[in-house]
């Protein structure tokens, strides 16, 4: 089945019945959208947090690995300042 082309049958449709078409469509659209437009909002949010939560335990690890090459010396010296004996 082959669907004609819009502009061809816009003009074979009364105006005031287009126009209804045209007002309908955008009424059942408007909520699609909005929700589209939420839905892609959050995903942004989620994704920002997910960066952000990637970035922190990175820097996590990188903090860890820095402590893990210090000398069995330093670390005891820095838990001696730390009173953690």
């Amino acid at each position: 089945m082959t669907l004609a082309s819009s502009k061809n049958l816009r003009s074979a449709i009364d105006p005031k019945v287009r126009d209804y078409i045209d007002a309908k469509l955008q009424e059942e659209i408007s909520p699609i959208r909005d929700d589209l437009s939420d839905l892609s909002c959050a995903i942004s949010e989620v994704r920002d947090a997910d960066l952000a939560g990637r970035d922190t335990i990175g820097a996590l690890v990188e903090k860890i690995h820095q402590v893990l090459k210090l000398s069995r010396g330093r670390v005891e010296q820095i838990a001696a300042k730390l009173g953690d004996n």
